[in-house]
């Protein structure tokens, strides 16, 4: 029997301190890495296993029950187990079943730039579900790495790069001349003044664009804009193409929440920055730009189960830090002021003084 314990209990610390680590892992994965990663047969077998081990310490350790921090340890990866069944497909189905939730387990909903939306794609379907409130973005914006770059092609298929900064230059073999980067507009607009086009940067709003110069090798120069979000067709006379490319760096959506009329909630979500309402994760996922305008990409997934996966990682930790450090930390703690009293407790032995 002490043997059958022994075995248990050493197998139980295993399995515990692989969930741990397989945990930290699935954090680096992504989530649709993750979910396949928790999801694949060998961690079936493993949560099973897992399973199997806690049943048979609480069991065979009547012990667990007087000793917090194995309790805690057990307790908790029991609850990540359970909430991670209820947060499951299958859990979705039992909910369905037992207590008439419908709830959306994942899915996608794009929103234009001032517009709100309800209507969630789900996942790997395209079907179209609806939530109970609204999502409005109130606006969004794109982040960019500074500065950008300017492609340069020819005819013959070679290619350059050159900063997107202003005075920024490039000499080009044979005859292509020396391309110099005028200037670097933010919101680009232009306006007349008299009979004469002028360029500027208007405030708000965002239209990238280059001004770029071309001078040949006889002196003459060619201007021309080169948008980044307009990329246009060459012309089959000009000897280079030119693109202009930004690097993003960040999507923000600032985003409202509205039920029955009013604004509830509020948040400008970002990757790994959700919005959390009404039993679901916000997820800044995507963003694009087409004809209507820009609109952003929303993952929308469900908490079931969330909260109870990180109350049993929160148990769990607690328990294993007291019970391979804190209570040994506690102790020395304990010696070292059993120490300092008995020290200061002895008396002190004066010499005598003559008579």
């Amino acid at each position: 029997m002490n043997r059958l314990k022994r075995l248990v209990m050493w197998a139980a610390l295993i399995a515990i301190i692989l969930l741990a680590g397989f945990s930290i892992y699935g954090a680096f994965l992504g989530a649709n890495r993750a979910k396949a990663f928790f999801n694949s047969i060998p961690l079936g077998v493993y949560w099973g296993i897992l399973a199997l081990l806690l049943i048979a310490g609480i069991v065979l350790f009547r012990r667990l029950l007087k000793v917090p921090s194995l309790l805690l340890m057990h307790l908790g990866c029991i609850l990540v187990l359970v909430g991670g069944v209820w947060g499951s497909e299958a859990g979705h189905a039992l909910q369905k079943r037992l207590l008439g939730k419908d709830v959306i387990i994942k899915g996608q909903m794009p929103i234009y730039e001032g517009l709100q939306e309800n209507r969630v794609q789900i996942a790997d379907s395209n079907d179209l579900r609806e939530l109970p409130f609204l999502i409005r973005l109130r606006d969004f914006q794109i982040y960019y790495y500074e500065p950008g770059a300017l492609w340069i092609y020819d005819q013959g298929g070679q290619s350059w790069k050159l900063e997107a900064e202003a005075g920024a230059a490039l000499g080009l073999p044979g005859n292509l001349g020396k391309v110099t980067v005028q200037r670097v507009f933010k919101n680009f607009r232009m306006t007349l003044e008299g009979d004469k086009q002028v360029a500027f940067d208007a405030p708000g709003g965002t239209n990238a664009t280059l001004e770029v110069q071309v001078t040949l090798p006889d002196g003459q120069t060619r201007s021309r804009y080169v948008f980044a979000d307009f990329p246009g067709h060459p012309r089959p006379e000009d000897p280079l193409t030119m693109r202009y490319h930004r690097m993003e760096s960040d999507y923000i959506s600032k985003l409202d929440v509205v039920e029955d009329g009013k604004v509830v909630a509020s948040k400008d979500i970002e990757v790994n920055h959700p919005l959390h309402y009404g039993g679901y994760h916000f997820y800044q996922y995507e963003c694009g730009r087409n004809e209507y305008g820009e609109y952003s990409i929303l993952m929308v997934v469900s908490d079931s189960g969330v909260n109870v996966v990180y109350l049993g990682y929160a148990m769990l930790l607690v328990g294993m830090f007291w019970h391979f450090l804190g209570r040994r930390l506690l102790a020395a703690a304990k010696n070292r002021s059993q120490t300092t009293s008995a020290s200061s407790s002895e008396p002190s032995e004066t010499p005598s003084q003559p008579q």
